[in-house]
């Protein structure tokens, strides 16, 4: 059913038990935190830390690669190509297959050079390490007639220790662009090309906007930012993305150009705008409301929803609607992420797809194993 403007806050409810379907996933990859976006006539995948595995299963250690990316496609009806379960346990089980040639030797988000980290893991010589992890896909800003795709994605410099310690708060964020020319491709598993457009588009010490989420929704990419634990808001039309000067920010319950500092943050917290964790911001037209539906503060595969009718607010508070299988390894489960690629336009149902990471100890050699359950949702 669908909402009309003005009708009050919208508490959604499942309509019934969510679904795992079985995995998303290439065999041949052992990845996490995957986020999807819909390119052309395909979906292109985006991950963190990805290894390399080989046919009985098992997990090499090296090469670590900060960020890779994988296709997958569509069916005749416009939503995932689903293949059938191949076992009676879906959680080990692909339905949704993934597939791309990724480099071994730099990531699909490239560090900007050695000055910064080495390629591909952001190894430094002190022994730390910058994480060029995404946090979010990239996001389209244009599509021509002739299916050429550029997009945008903001990942900070996460500089870490061995341990996966924090060695710099709020770091400098990285602003790159996909390009994808499909007359270009060699082959269906060529994969586009990511380019850094600045190296410090955020500076350290300035919120991270467009790493937490984005979204575009009548003509403004809307991109939040999270510092400790709370969360802020900025928009720019999707033809300035690469101009500082264009973005405006919500202070004080309106729309300014001053970009906020962090030392003076009264303002600009968006209360209630997700649930903490990871998750991914979304326009439902069933609702006529904007969407989060994520996790809270890591680890688990607790989702939440929230909702509001504007992406500045006000945000309902969130519910809890699923709570996904974990893994037997440390992290058991993380980054919880919704995919409104995956939903056919055509579809009249308030359905979702979400994903998490699934963490368990290796069943062949010695690394443990991640991968990604896809959960089928459907709403009142």
């Amino acid at each position: 059913m669908r909402a009309s403007p003005g009708s009050g806050p919208i508490i959604p409810k499942v309509k019934r038990e969510p679904e795992i379907l079985g995995l998303v996933g290439d065999p041949s990859l052992n990845r996490d935190s995957g986020g999807s976006v819909r390119f052309g006539d395909r979906v292109l995948w985006t991950y963190r830390d990805t290894q390399l595995c080989n046919h009985n299963g098992s997990v090499n250690m090296l090469p670590i690669i900060t960020s890779t990316a994988s296709w997958s496609d569509y069916d005749v009806n416009g939503g995932p190509k689903l293949e059938p379960v191949a076992q009676s346990n879906r959680m080990k089980s692909v339905v949704l297959r993934q597939y791309g040639k990724n480099s071994h030797s730099e990531s699909f988000f490239p560090s900007p050079g050695r000055h910064l980290c080495a390629s591909p893991a952001g190894n430094r010589d002190d022994g730390t390490r910058i994480a060029l992890w995404p946090n979010q896909p990239p996001l389209v800003t244009s599509e021509t007639s002739d299916g050429n795709i550029t997009a945008y994605t903001w990942v900070p410099q996460c500089h870490i220790n061995s341990n996966l310690g924090v060695e710099t708060e709020n770091p400098a964020t990285i602003l790159y662009k996909t390009e994808h020319r499909p007359s270009r491709l060699h082959s269906r598993d060529s994969l586009p090309k990511t380019t850094v457009v600045h190296e410090h588009f955020w500076k350290q010490g300035e919120i991270a906007y467009g790493a937490y989420g984005t979204l575009l929704h009548n003509n403004y990419i809307y991109l939040w930012g999270q510092w400790d634990h709370k969360t802020s808001l900025a928009r720019v039309p999707p033809s300035h993305v690469e101009n500082r000067d264009a973005y405006e920010y919500w202070v004080h319950g309106q729309w300014t150009r001053s970009m906020p500092r962090l030392g003076s943050s009264e303002g600009i917290e968006i209360p209630h705008a997700n649930a903490g964790g990871q998750g991914t911001y979304y326009f439902s037209h069933h609702w006529n409301s904007f969407v989060w539906i994520g996790g809270d503060i890591f680890p688990g595969a607790e989702t939440y929803i929230c909702t509001a009718p504007e992406p500045q607010g006000p945000w309902t508070q969130a519910v809890q609607f699923y709570k996904g299988p974990i893994g037997n390894h440390a992290l058991g489960a993380y980054s919880i992420q919704a995919h409104p690629a995956l939903v056919s336009p055509n579809s009249t149902k308030n359905e979702m797809y979400i994903t998490y990471t699934k963490n368990d100890e290796a069943e062949h050699g010695d690394i443990a194993g991640y991968t990604t359950p896809l959960v089928y949702v459907e709403f009142e």
